[in-house]
């Protein structure tokens, strides 16, 4: 083939597109490494990027239309800088990929249009995005800001400063004298009133923290476009764009404006807390408090975490030096994960210092737990946005996109990671640690049930008050013997002794006007309708005088008292149903107690097992389960196995107080044998039985299981 021809069809070596004017290069610091960091500037999207000094000079030598050769070639002659050919190419590929270049050649059009594409997302994973967060801009406040700026620049001298502390400190002092009162205040913000005070202060302070931002921006030079609303899991949250403080140069510049926010909301803090020693009862006093307990609470708690992208995140980003720092921080945390697990002499994606390099793994993997809780915590709140099925769906797709499928992505990155850095000693050990942990979880290790139950007297009698009454006086205690009618508790009642006081009245009045009827022709002739009234008065007192005979409480049988309600004491009230004691006759022995609905599919009708007593004292009993509820229990009657007296069954008291489950319990019961002692009271403990063996895989896939049955109403 002749020269002539080969030139016609080979390839043309590429050339370098022309750079647009309009873009700025800023220096904006030093890196961590001690160089000189810039940032380049693209007005037009409103874009900026960190970019190495290396990069800087290479993009000082750009000409329009040089080889990547002739490029190379003039940062050696000019900068005395040595490039490699692929790290030029690279550069143009990140050039034309940000649309930094005025590429004019066939078919460029062809290449921004795929980077578009890609850069869209499906219907469905934008409507998983946008609900979970979007932004509403509602003003330009560039100019209002320039025209506030010089009524608000007293608030950045340190007297400001020292003044505003002063006024926290002599606050907080003075609300430490009225503890009780405040902490008052606190209950009373639950209320509607309280709630309404908490709207308000809260939509102030956040408008003042975002304002606080934007001045401190302004102040040095920087362009704010936009402040507005942005929604996260549909609640509404101010926010205020300032990436322009990127062309800031000085860090401690960028700092301020960070940190201005929390500033704002503590400054406010203070002077809240001040003037709400000072201030009457009423609707000032109210906003006083709630903004300053908001304040306190945001500014500490929410704004300063460094694991969310609020104030504290940025703040820790110009701390380190680090710009995009959880985009870096994850991507040495994979490093170091990976090394760990499989690659000791893997590379890491950037050379960093030792000490820094470490604080960034430590980040990640402290942000990754972090969101792990968060994702988690979001998708329970999303499911009880929406009603059942909506929910189940939304809660599933939180779980795979945010939680799941990253660690899934890992996971299949794993085998791309390269034979050549993979140690077979690590990815054993690695291997050999996983499939221990399978085990543990997929293996059914055992089969032990433990039911809490207490040991008493198979003949039992429950004794409750005959009406709602006061104690007078408690005169037995647990454990102790009586005979059939000896007391147990003196009750009284006002309303019983008032009644009765007023029948007697009206039985007395009946009788003396019987009495006079022979010399009242009013009442001789109503004779009739006074002796029914005196025989119903008779009746009625009768009737009331047996009911304050039967407040004091007497044992229904000869027995011992196995079981007196923990907080009976003379002065208490007692409802009608408030268990006062359990009697146990002394015949035969059984344990009743209560067991989980999981382990209630592991037993088998009959199983044995041995009750242990929780006084170590007491030698161990063998036990036959005997009989099982039908239904769960809505309530624990045997207060001593409930967590509020000591036992190990979890309950909620409720409004009645009610010892409510926290889980499904079921009522069982259990034969003991005939030749066991009795015991002179009741006895708590633990009854172990032998199940059926189910890994916790298992279990953890049926508790599942029942929560989508329920949940999805089928």
């Amino acid at each position: 083939m002749s020269g002539g021809l080969q030139a016609l069809v080979a390839p043309q070596e590429p050339r370098l597109p022309p750079l647009r004017q309009d873009l700025e290069i800023m220096l904006s610091g030093s890196s961590p490494g001690g160089a000189p960091s810039w940032v380049l500037h693209d007005p037009v999207q409103h874009r900026y990027f960190q970019i190495s000094h290396e990069t800087r000079e290479l993009l000082s030598v750009w000409t329009e239309g040089a080889t990547i050769a002739q490029w190379v070639e003039a940062a050696a002659e000019r900068l005395d800088l040595s490039v490699d050919v692929a790290i030029c190419t690279r550069l143009i590929d990140f050039a034309r990929a940000s649309h930094l270049t005025l590429d004019n050649a066939p078919g460029s059009w062809r290449t921004v249009w795929k980077e578009v594409e890609k850069s869209r997302h499906s219907l469905a994973m934008t409507l998983v995005h946008n609900y979970l967060f979007f932004r509403v801009p509602l003003m330009r406040p560039q100019a209002a800001l320039k025209a506030a700026l010089p009524y608000v620049e007293p608030l950045y001298t340190w007297q400001a400063v020292a003044s505003f502390s002063g006024i926290g400190l002599i606050g907080l002092y003075l609300v430490s004298r009225q503890w009780t009162q405040f902490v008052t205040t606190f209950r009373d913000a639950f209320s509607l009133e309280g709630l309404l005070y908490f709207a308000i202060s809260l939509v102030f302070v956040k408008a003042l923290h975002e304002l606080g931002h934007a001045c401190t921006a302004v102040r040095y030079g920087c362009h704010v476009p936009t402040i507005g609303v942005a929604f996260i899991v549909m609640a509404p949250l101010l926010y205020t764009d300032v990436t322009d403080s990127w062309r800031l140069s000085n860090r401690k510049q960028r700092l301020l404006i960070d940190a201005a926010g929390i500033l704002v909301e503590l400054g406010l803090a203070c002077l809240a807390t001040f003037l709400w020693v000072f201030l009457p009862d009423g609707p000032a006093r109210g906003i006083a408090f709630t903004t300053a307990t908001t304040s306190w609470i945001m500014s500490i708690v929410l704004n300063s975490s460094p694991f969310t992208r609020f104030d504290g995140y940025y703040l820790l980003s110009d701390l380190l030096q680090v710009d995009n720092l959880q985009p870096r921080a994850f991507a040495l945390g994979q490093w170091r994960m990976r090394q760990l697990l499989f690659a000791p002499d893997m590379k890491p994606p950037e050379v960093l210092p030792v000490r820094l390099g470490w604080i960034l793994v430590a980040y990640a993997w402290t942000i990754w737990l972090y969101r792990l809780i968060i994702f988690t915590g979001i998708a329970v709140l999303v499911y009880h946005y929406f009603f059942k099925i909506l929910g189940i769906i939304l809660f599933s797709v939180e779980i795979w996109f945010f939680v799941a499928r990253p660690i899934v992505r890992e996971i299949m990155a794993w085998p791309k990671i390269g034979v050549a850095n993979v140690s077979i000693v690590r990815t054993a050990i690695t291997c050999s640690l996983a499939a221990g942990i399978a085990l543990a979880l997929t293996v059914p290790w055992s089969g032990r049930i433990e039911v809490p139950a207490l040991l008493t007297d198979a003949e039992v009698a429950s004794v409750y008050p005959v009406r709602a009454a006061m104690i007078e006086s408690v005169d037995a205690a647990r454990g102790d013997k009586l005979t059939k009618g000896a007391p147990l508790v003196h009750l009284t009642s006002l309303e019983l002794d008032s009644a009765i006081r007023s029948t007697q009245i009206q039985l007395a009045l009946t009788r003396a006007r019987i009495a006079r009827s022979t010399a009242d022709q009013q009442d001789r002739s109503q004779l009739l309708v006074l002796a029914g009234e005196l025989d119903s008065n008779a009746t009625k007192l009768a009737g009331l005088q047996t009911e304050r005979e039967q407040l004091t409480v007497r044992a229904p049988a000869d027995g011992v008292v196995a079981t007196l309600a923990p907080h009976l004491r003379a002065g208490l009230w007692l409802a009608k149903n408030d268990l006062i004691a359990v009697m146990a006759g002394g015949a035969r022995l059984t344990a009743r107690g209560y067991m989980s609905e999981s382990a209630l599919a592991r037993v088998q009708p009959g199983a044995t097992g041995r009750f242990v007593p929780d006084d170590l004292t007491r030698a161990a009993i063998s036990v036959t389960l005997s009989k099982v509820a039908l239904a769960g229990a809505s309530s624990i009657d045997i207060a001593e196995l409930a967590s509020v007296y000591g036992g190990r069954i979890g309950v909620e008291p409720d409004a009645t107080q009610r010892l409510a489950p926290v889980g499904a319990q079921y009522l069982v019961e259990f034969a003991v044998p005939d030749a066991t002692v009795l015991p002179n009271q009741t006895v708590r403990g633990l009854i172990e039985l032998e199940g059926s063996p189910e890994s916790f895989a298992v279990a953890l896939w049926r508790q599942v299981a029942k929560v989508l049955v329920r949940e999805s109403g089928f």
